[in-house]
């Protein structure tokens, strides 16, 4: 992205029914610069295991269509004891371009 002077990510987690998980909402700068094309971010429910959200395919697409505001959402991958990990990650980027 070689236009691309800033990217942030504003990310909250809720649960499965859509209501924010208690907590704040997160902000990621992306020193872009030094970044890598890869946007990973673990599941914040520490009894999740082998969970997360890759939001790469997203948050690239909007990249490459010199979007300066973008969503999405990812359901978390991993599990809870037996069951599915009900987290979803919601996500705003914000980016500015040369």
């Amino acid at each position: 992205m070689p236009r691309l002077q800033s990217l942030a990510l504003e990310i909250e987690e809720r649960s499965e029914g859509g209501s924010p998980v208690p907590g704040p909402t997160h902000v990621r700068r992306v020193v872009v610069a030094h970044a890598p094309a890869l946007f990973v971010v673990p599941c914040g429910d520490a009894l999740c295991r082998d969970g997360g959200h890759d939001v790469t395919n997203a948050v690239m697409r909007a990249l490459r269509a010199n979007e300066t505001r973008f969503e999405g959402q990812d359901a978390c991958t991993g599990s809870i004891g037996a069951a599915q990990c009900s987290r979803v990650l919601h996500f705003v980027g914000i980016a500015t371009y040369a």
